[in-house]
């Protein structure tokens, strides 16, 4: 009897931990192990792709992995139907193992997206603050897509790769801030939050409705995998505690004696990990850098080496700890006089762009090194003050920088000279916007670079009717075109905001660096730097000019290949389409709204009523405080018998541009008679 009553509890308890486990698992929103057949994801009936508007067939599943490749273009995502209501906190989750290194300084490549299509918690891979080589950092933003955007924050980790971390997520859609983790254990870790305030944007009370992840150029390759999204943290947080993983080792070396040496090691775990740097196995500890710097952290630093020994660290977590390979420093005590591993090799640039010497010496230490100028025609060298590292860094290059340089190296054994290198600096190039169409060439990914390695001047009619920036940017951004009409370029003016650009009809000269960006043609000025009566920027030769003709575009051949040589003869140029319908999404949905107020809006054209399977041209509508503001409350056609603006680009899709509600014409013009 009594052993009956034992085993009633026993299953009492079990049921009510069942109950517990399924209560705590209740707010589970959204659950993907993406446990698919080994192929397209894009046709599986959850996942979608939502950019281009035209897939390419190319977001594939492999081994439960979702694989964003750099060179692929589709973005996907997982409607759900709203995760929660608007004013909530929605969090998730997913893993990571990043193969390939971004070769953009950063982009994001997973968000949720709002019920309004909006981007809301943008994850960031990027290079740009990391500090072991060969390492990647994961960042955080709201509304931002770029990683340099104000409020952006880079997690303080760098992670290695070929290790899979998890990632945890989440976006308070009454606070608008988003805070991510990297393997945490509780959200009390380490954490780093994106505050959409500092954007000015406003993502307020608009509810999750999507996780999405994109595929861009130069973001790396990385492998996704086991999907979440909950209402709580303890939703999404699944992995198990597990013993740290070393994925980068500190790695064995020669040295001479004197000399200063950094070793570090990448590791995964979970929460927060721990660091101990032993030399031949006994812990060493800080002494204010006078020998060690660093030693319970990933990066130590040990100063004026003396005796070879073999130095490894022990990464501890809640799970256990484990301790990296043993890296063997053979420190050589000879005496031996600076000799160079690296010399500097001089350059021809242009004026106003920057060139970078470097030099790298070895030998008995400490090595100190320090730079020095003869200008041209001067009588001797002097010694350029400050210039006391092993790189010189000459930005905005004058005239009075052309001339001859070395660097001199000291150690405990003597002192050496470095080669001599001539630097020589030239004027801008003068071009003509149409010949810098011409320099365009296709590289590997589908988009388009120029490698001119030099500024240049260009002159053109300013062609948008308002900046391409709100009242709050930092830069100025406008399109303008040569007089005759036949080839475009946007200018992107550095630190000048929206108050730089000048109205249509202005005829400038812009000096400054040529490149592509995302497959756009433009030119960047750094506005008001004059070196030898030579502005860099932007000059006004006249106003109230009479704009380039508008050249009508054949809407078929510009959607389906923009990158074509018609699509870059047409790129950044001011042009009409004719006989086109307007829609909000690329799905048909029928716009019934007026153009917002103060804020930028997406739409779609096509050169038929829609159908599935139609080709489209996605059309922006910048109209924040500081750009085409002459939308706002306007009411927006369905169907348009002709529309003016600019052909923008981005990667391999058109953008078009209206910037003056009057050149959206809803109607035929009226008939005439001839008396």
């Amino acid at each position: 009897m009594k052993d009956s009553n034992i085993m009633k509890k026993i299953a009492a308890l079990l049921i009510c931990s069942l109950f517990t486990a399924i209560s705590m698992r209740a707010d589970l929103l959204f659950s993907d192990n993406l446990n698919y057949p080994d192929g397209l994801i894009e046709t599986d009936g959850q996942w979608y792709c939502y950019s281009p508007a035209v897939p390419h067939g190319d977001a594939f599943v492999t081994n439960d992995l979702l694989i964003l490749d750099q060179a692929n273009f589709d973005s996907v995502a997982a409607p759900t139907n709203n995760f929660s209501p608007a004013g909530s906190i929605v969090y998730a989750s997913f893993t990571i193992n990043v193969a390939t290194l971004p070769t953009y300084k950063g982009t994001f490549f997973s968000s949720f997206k709002g019920s309004t299509n909006v981007y809301i918690a943008n994850i960031f891979i990027a290079t740009t603050n990391t500090t072991v080589p060969g390492t990647y950092q994961l960042g955080i933003g709201n509304a931002a897509t770029s990683v340099t955007t104000p409020g952006v924050e880079l997690f303080p980790l760098d992670l290695a790769t070929g290790i899979t971390y998890q990632v945890v997520f989440s976006y308070d859609e009454n606070a608008e801030i988003a805070q991510l983790w990297v393997d945490p254990a509780s959200s009390s870790d380490t954490s780093v939050e994106a505050d959409d305030s500092v954007t000015n944007s406003d993502e307020a009370n608009i509810a999750i409705s999507q996780i999405a992840f994109s595929q861009y150029f130069g973001q790396g390759v990385e492998a996704i995998g086991n999907i979440l999204v909950g209402d709580n943290f303890s939703d999404v947080v699944t992995n198990p505690p597990q013993v740290p993983v070393v994925g980068i080792e500190p790695q064995d070396t020669n040295f001479y004696s004197g000399n200063n040496l950094t070793l570090y090691v990448a590791a995964s775990g979970t929460g927060q990990l721990t660091y101990q740097w032993l030399s031949n196995s006994i812990p060493i500890f800080d002494d204010g850098g006078v020998t060690v710097s660093g030693s319970q952290s990933n990066i130590v630093t040990l100063n004026n080496l003396q005796v070879s020994a073999g130095y490894s660290v022990i990464v501890a977590d809640s799970a256990g700890s484990v301790t990296s390979r043993v890296a063997t420093i053979s420190v050589d005590s000879t005496p031996t006089p600076p000799f160079f591993v690296k010399l500097p090799y001089g350059a021809t640039n242009s004026l106003f762009s920057s060139i970078t010497l470097s030099a790298l010496a070895n030998g008995t230490g400490p090595l100190t090194y320090q730079w020095y100028f003869e200008a041209t025609n001067a009588p001797s060298f002097t010694a350029l003050s400050g210039q006391t590292n092993t790189v010189l860094y000459l930005d905005n290059l004058g005239y009075t920088n052309s001339g001859l340089y070395y660097v001199e190296a000291t150690g405990g054994d003597g002192s050496t000279n470095s080669t001599t290198n001539n630097v020589l600096v030239t004027a801008p190039i003068n071009v003509t916007i149409a010949q810098l169409h011409s320099l365009m060439q296709t590289n590997n990914s589908g988009s388009y670079t120029i490698g001119l390695g030099a500024y240049v001047t260009v002159q053109g009619v300013v062609t948008s009717f308002a900046p391409f920036s709100s009242a709050t940017s930092t830069a100025g951004e406008f399109y303008m075109e040569d007089t005759n009409g036949t080839s475009g370029i946007f200018v992107y003016i550095y630190s000048q905001g929206s108050n730089s650009v000048p109205p249509a009809g202005t005829l400038v000269s812009v000096t400054g660096p040529c490149q592509v960006y995302s497959g756009q043609l433009e030119i960047d000025p750094n506005q008001g730097t004059v070196i030898n009566g030579v502005t860099n920027g932007l000059s006004i030769l006249a106003t109230n000019c009479p704009l380039p003709p508008s050249q009508a575009v054949d809407f078929g051949q510009l959607a389906t290949n923009s990158l074509s040589a018609y699509g870059l003869q047409m790129q950044c140029a001011l042009v009409t389409f004719t006989n086109v319908y307007v829609y909000t999404n690329y799905s048909g949905a029928v716009p019934v709204f007026n153009f917002p107020t103060n804020k930028s809006v997406g739409y779609y054209l096509y050169n038929q009523p829609y159908a599935a399977g139609l080709t489209n041209v996605e059309m922006y509508i910048y109209g924040s405080t500081g750009e085409a503001t002459n939308f706002w409350g306007q009411l927006i056609p369905g169907h348009c018998y002709e529309i003016t603006g600019i052909d923008g680009q981005y990667k391999s899709v058109v953008n078009f541009y209206p910037t003056r509600y009057v050149d959206l014409v809803a109607s035929l013009p009226a008939p005439f008679s001839i008396n």
